[in-house]
């Protein structure tokens, strides 16, 4: 049992006027009831705009450090708070006023999970580009085509692309293997765009594997990698944290989920 995961700190300023409204089980429970992430992030969303910024720093808090643990329901309330906040789709006010509230309650693992950079789009990415080197260059929209098909050497030759589109589609296809999937992660000209997509995949995101080479990519933004500390498990965030070459923010996060507990 987790020892935070208790009585809500405060009694009058959750979203539906109850003490129960925010309580991190509660949320995770009803979460994990709903049939897709969308959903989750959707719900999880509004609760957190209709709260007090210092209930719903508590609250991401608790998800993101109980949800580490990988067990229900907090493990889907983790995910719905990194596909929330990976997308953006928290309305900018309620963020700054969660954040200042986390910050000024020492919240680090709600921190970490609302840190975020903008990550533009390469407007170079949608230039035509050869499927062969010597061929002649495709467009994007014939590149998205291609991304469909059933014709593995075709899906190789578009895991480089740099189109987030492109990946996007590729990422869908059912004939994509995990070790196509590794490519795009491990890939240093992969942008932080096409790595947020492998971040928010239903499909793979779940992959150990998938987390451990994005974390290892330097191409993904810290604001990303960091979200993805809580999705780790001990023994993963025990060989990332002793590697020199990490952000020394990123390995600092992941010491703090390995210390023991006091």
């Amino acid at each position: 049992m987790i020892a935070c995961v208790g009585a809500h700190p405060s009694t009058d300023r959750a979203p539906n006027g109850s003490a129960e409204a925010l309580d991190p089980h509660a949320v995770a429970t009803r979460l994990s009831h709903l049939p897709d992430r969308a959903m989750r992030a959707a719900r999880l969303g509004a609760m957190l705009e209709a709260a007090d910024a210092a209930d719903a720093a508590w609250l991401l808090d608790v998800l993101a450090t109980a949800g580490r643990a990988g067990g229900p329901p907090f493990f889907i309330g983790l995910l719905a708070a990194v596909d929330l906040l990976g997308m953006d789709k928290l309305a900018y006010d309620a963020r700054a006023k969660i954040y200042a509230a986390a910050a000024a309650r020492g919240l680090a693992a709600c921190m970490e999970l609302l840190f975020v950079i903008d990550t533009p789009a390469d407007a170079r990415a949608a230039a035509p580009r050869a499927l062969v080197p010597g061929t002649r260059p495709l467009t994007l929209g014939e590149r998205k085509s291609l991304a469909r098909s059933w014709r593995r050497d075709v899906l190789q030759r578009l895991l480089t692309d740099p189109h987030e589109d492109v990946v996007a589609l590729l990422l869908a296809n059912p004939h994509l293997t995990e070790d196509d999937v590794l490519r795009i992660a491990t890939a240093r000209r992969s942008s932080a765009a096409v790595l947020g997509l492998l971040l928010r995949s239903p499909r793979w995101s779940a992959s150990p594997r998938v987390r451990v080479a994005l974390v290892r990519n330097p191409r993904l933004p810290l604001s990303f990698a960091l979200q993805l500390v809580g999705l780790l498990d001990g023994t993963q965030l025990a060989e990332l944290a002793r590697d020199a070459r990490l952000p020394l923010p990123l390995r600092a996060a992941m010491e703090r989920r390995v210390r023991p507990q006091m």
